[in-house]
């Protein structure tokens, strides 16, 4: 396969390369590529009840296969062969990287998260290893800090007022906050990461740790952003929820009434929530992979926090259920790994005393540590991997991302004339 031209790539808004974004020419028009969004292709309208047998990707510019046959009547048709049925058959399977470039099945989607994996180990488990030992240490220093605040807890009087009662939990409840915003933190950076990787392994590259590093540290910033606003989404059916329960109270409306009143409107929210999750599921992938179109003043920028979640709702749109269903089997194999690396690491707690001595549940806690890595290296890049080529697939079947996928990996799919279309010569402002 000829090497991959990324300059063409880098200054079209889509899946150019972001560490690239402001390197376009001034005043470059939108090169026809990554980006367009193209009708799909036809032949994926036709399901093929027969196999279809992978072939290596044809480089472009290679030698055209033989001409189709003339139409005609039954003496024009071409000879099936044997054991094939008569009639339509796909066109063959082109992989360049981790999946075919056709619109993708679940089974595929699982198995190029798989692929990515394998194919990718530096960065994509490296990179998580890092991240599972930084926040497991973190979660061994809060329950050891929680030991002590139980400690301090049980050596208080009955008659101890509130102010010693939050002095005692101080240091907990500090160590609390540190740890969920150094764990969000890392584990957003690491999806940013990830998210690269993942694009690239499409194309079949295999970027080094810092080769994705750099691609991405330009939009970690503004992904963070996107993570609270996405957050926040979909969180606020409960929020309302809450808000509901404290007006009551507020209304003079008795506190266990206000609180069943609560509970009530979460359960209703929870749909809201659900739907509001799946709709914006695919915003993180948009914004690390997408761009503007260039403008006579600069090359493409990233679309943006509210641009990414405009991308996500249009993708989701119409196929909201498929997303659902693939997003929950994602979150569930992801859950069974963890729980089941995570058990026979955890038996150890089951045999302490009841009054166990510092020592003995530090000792626990770092054991529970180590499955929690081993679990976290294995789920966390799962997770990514397959978020991105749910993406992917969104954009094939909307958009025909697939002519633009082959087209900057350097190959061509029979049946695709369009895909070795030359890129159209600079031209001034517009």
């Amino acid at each position: 396969m000829r090497p991959i031209e990324w300059s063409n790539v880098a200054e079209t808004p889509g899946w150019g390369r972001p560490e690239d974004d402001d390197a376009a020419t001034p005043g470059q028009p939108p090169y026809p590529g990554w980006s367009t969004r193209q009708p799909p292709n036809p032949d994926w309208a036709a399901p093929s009840p027969a196999p279809t047998a992978e072939v290596p990707a044809e480089p472009i510019g290679s030698a055209p296969g033989p001409p189709p046959p003339p139409p005609g009547g039954w003496g024009a048709q071409p000879a099936s062969p044997a054991g094939a049925p008569w009639g339509w058959a796909p066109p063959p399977v082109v992989k360049p990287g981790v999946i075919p470039l056709r619109p993708l099945g679940v089974g595929e989607i699982l198995d190029g998260a798989v692929t990515t994996i394998r194919r990718n180990p530096a960065p994509m488990l490296g990179l998580s290893a890092i991240v599972a030992v930084i926040t497991q240490l973190l979660g061994v220093a809060l329950g050891y800090i929680l030991l002590q605040d139980v400690a301090d807890l049980e050596s208080l009087s009955p008659t101890a007022g509130p102010t010693e009662v939050v002095n005692a939990v101080a240091g907990l409840l500090g160590a609390s906050v540190i740890v969920v915003i150094v764990t969000w933190i890392a584990t957003v950076v690491l999806t940013g990461i990830l998210t690269v990787v993942v694009s690239r392994a499409v194309l079949g590259e295999r970027p080094t740790v810092g080769q994705a590093w750099a691609a991405a540290r330009r939009r970690l910033p503004r992904l963070l952003l996107l993570t609270v606003v996405y957050s926040l989404i979909w969180l606020v059916p409960f929020l309302l929820a809450a808000l509901a329960g404290l007006v009551l109270l507020a209304a003079g409306v008795d506190g266990a009434s206000a609180a069943g009143i609560a509970v009530v409107l979460a359960f209703i929210a929870i749909p809201a929530a659900v739907w509001l999750y799946v709709r914006y599921a695919l915003s993180g992938p948009a914004f690390m992979l997408e761009s503007s179109a260039p403008s006579a003043t600069g090359g493409p920028k990233p679309i943006g926090v509210f641009g990414a979640l405009r991308r996500s709702a249009e993708l989701v749109r119409g196929s909201w259920w498929r997303l659902f269903g693939i997003l929950l089997l994602i979150l569930l194999i992801a859950a069974i790994i963890s729980q089941v690396i995570s058990v026979p690491f955890a038996l150890p707690a089951f045999f302490l005393d009841q009054q166990p001595s510092d020592a003995q549940f530090l000792l626990t806690l770092v054991v529970s540590a180590l499955g929690g890595i081993v679990a976290a290296t294995i789920t966390a890049p799962f997770t990514a991997a397959a978020t991105v080529l749910l993406y992917v697939d969104r954009r094939i079947r909307r958009e025909g991302l697939d002519i633009e996928l082959a087209r900057a990996a350097g190959v061509s799919v029979p049946g695709r004339a369009d895909i070795a279309r030359p890129a159209p010569p600079a031209a001034g402002p517009v």
